[in-house]
């Protein structure tokens, strides 16, 4: 089994030194085993491919419209695998190379969220959703960056807590009303 995976990445290789449109080729094949794997357990050996070629295209062909793309699913299947580090880094290195992405809030708020949720990185999650708020404070995602910044460190438990403090506060208000008729 081994000698396989040695001798489809060397394939690999030799294909994808073929030229753009053979990477690109191997790169959707292997997206498709990827998706369907992810329909039952995720294929974690060809999802670490998968990630390994979107970046090696991206460092390959800086210039093509695809490499920013391909560094955000980079960023999507290391946090897949459970590798936030790297996701986290992917998303650094989009930002420094591509700073016109379309989806460029989408990824630095996805990163926010690593370092928030996986990390466990209050201190780096807070000053990459306020970098957020400053770039694209008109952004659709603001009002869910501002909400995760509100919420940074709670717990589940504290914000059903503040949920039901909340609730009570609005239904005694409304019991007051009511008194008052």
């Amino acid at each position: 089994m081994k000698k396989l995976l040695i001798i489809g990445f060397a394939i690999f290789l030799v294909a994808c030194s073929g030229g753009r449109q053979q990477c690109l080729d191997e790169i959707r094949e292997k997206e498709k085993i990827v998706m369907k794997s992810y329909e039952d357990t995720p294929d974690k050996k060809t999802s670490e491919s998968l990630r390994q070629d979107y970046l090696k295209f991206a460092d390959d062909y800086p210039e093509d419209s695809l490499s920013p793309n391909f560094l955000h699913k980079a960023a999507e299947i290391a946090l897949a695998i459970d590798m936030p580090n790297e996701a986290v880094a992917h998303v650094d290195t989009l930002c420094r190379r591509y700073p016109d992405y379309t989806f460029l809030p989408d990824a630095i708020f996805f990163k926010g969220f690593i370092q928030e949720s996986h990390l466990k990185d209050n201190a780096a999650a807070r000053k990459t959703y306020e970098d957020f708020l400053k770039r694209f404070p008109k952004n659709e995602l603001a009002s869910q960056v501002t909400f995760s910044l509100e919420n940074l460190g709670k717990s589940p438990d504290d914000l059903v807590e503040e949920f039901m403090n909340r609730t009570q506060q609005a239904d005694s208000l409304l019991s007051d009303t009511n008194s008052l008729k």
